[in-house]
């Protein structure tokens, strides 16, 4: 188990640094791929609970969505937004009695949670605003959207790692045992400095404005960690140990990226900011 773990992460790791630095068409597929895959282990994870998500037009509405962004059409993306809002309040009309709120209630915080990530990501790689901070590289060794993106990534995989291995040798308090019995505090403030210094040390090797990474680092410190926590509240309610069973020896999509759902939105609107 631990070496197919192993292997799987090497071969994953591998194959997305391909796809971040190649970006463009083949990143785009990438991440409407990962937000279906993920919200078709969101609707299984939900149909434990009797719940009537409206899977099929969700999948439709990840498709126009994302390609709405990729092809610079706010008014589109406003338009297949407002149109899902109203036929989710509207199906509790037509198919009274079938379908409750609470079905549609689900089907939005889905809807929310694995496109506001997912995007977040493509987002950052696209460059529109990677663009502006083009004077904050003493030496310009990387696209800025490339160096974003592998900044993201790279920092949020420390705080899973740095975590897990900090817990593992000195966690004795638990953090929230009654959502994640195996996290530890102790594991938390590894993951949290460990990000901060993977953030540092990816300022230092590009050329990067040290207090915007550090910033960064310490948003992600904070996010990543988060979203493994409600991930985590999720599968309890639904009373599932993975999302899924995707790859071999991590899970699902959910289960592997749902630190990043967090951490990607969270470090886009700070980027925003200082644009």
């Amino acid at each position: 188990m631990l070496a197919q773990r192993i292997i799987t992460g090497i071969v994953g790791g591998a194959f997305t640094i391909f796809v971040i630095y190649e970006g463009n068409w083949l990143f785009f597929i990438m991440m409407v791929l990962l937000a279906l895959i993920g919200w078709y282990e969101y609707t299984n994870m939900f149909s434990k609970l009797k719940a009537d998500i409206a899977d099929r037009t969700g999948a439709v509405w990840f498709i126009a969505f994302f390609a709405a962004y990729w092809f610079g059409s706010p008014r589109l993306m406003l338009f297949f937004s407002a149109l899902m809002m109203a036929w989710l309040l509207l199906r509790i009309v037509i198919f009274h009695g079938k379908i409750k709120p609470l079905d549609s209630a689900y089907t939005l915080y889905g809807l929310v949670y694995i496109s506001g990530g997912f995007l977040a990501m493509l987002a950052l790689r696209t460059g529109i605003l990677a663009s502006f901070f083009t004077n904050s590289f003493s030496k310009v060794m990387l696209e800025p959207a490339q160096f974003f993106v592998f900044l993201l990534i790279f920092s949020t995989w420390a705080s899973d790692t740095f975590a897990f291995a900090v817990g593992k040798l000195m966690g004795k308090v638990k953090l929230c045992p009654e959502i994640s019995p195996g996290k530890t505090r102790e594991g938390a403030w590894g993951g949290f400095i460990g990000t901060v210094l993977t953030a540092l040390i990816f300022s230092l090797i590009f050329k990067y404005s040290i207090l915007a990474a550090i910033a960064i680092g310490v948003i992600i410190g904070i996010m990543a960690p988060l979203g493994d926590l409600v991930e985590s509240i999720l599968k309890r309610t639904c009373q599932i140990k993975d999302s899924g069973n995707i790859i071999p020896g991590h899970g699902g999509i959910l289960d592997r990226f749902d630190s990043l759902l967090f951490a990607a939105p969270a470090m886009y609107l700070f980027l925003l900011l200082l644009s």
